[in-house]
């Protein structure tokens, strides 16, 4: 008898399973050319969210803190670490609103 294949283990009780999270940003050099770091992603519902951090005048490190803005947000939130940038990222992406967002960037 063959031995049985072993079954490569997939963590089933990942609860950002099946989300975009900070892991999945992109991030180039911000477009004030002062420094710093800029990654923009749009979600399958269309909102959008923006991750800074590192210049001048934001509200993040770049390395351990970022300042976000979210297409359904008219204020930035600051100073929030990847794993907080992942919470506001999964909200982002379960939120249904029927507005238009794309005028907003």
């Amino acid at each position: 008898m063959k031995p049985h294949k072993k079954i490569k283990n997939h963590n089933l009780t990942d609860p950002y399973q099946g989300y975009k999270t900070f892991k999945d940003l992109k991030f180039y050099p911000h477009r004030s050319g002062m420094g710093g770091k800029q990654a923009i992603m749009e979600f399958d519902n269309k909102h959008r969210i923006s991750v800074v951090g590192g210049s001048i005048g934001i509200y993040g490190d770049g390395v351990n803190t970022f300042e976000i803005w979210r297409s359904c947000d008219s204020d930035v939130k600051g100073y929030l670490t990847p794993e907080e940038v992942t919470e506001e990222m999964i909200e982002l992406q379960k939120f249904v609103d029927s507005r238009d967002h794309s005028f907003l960037f």
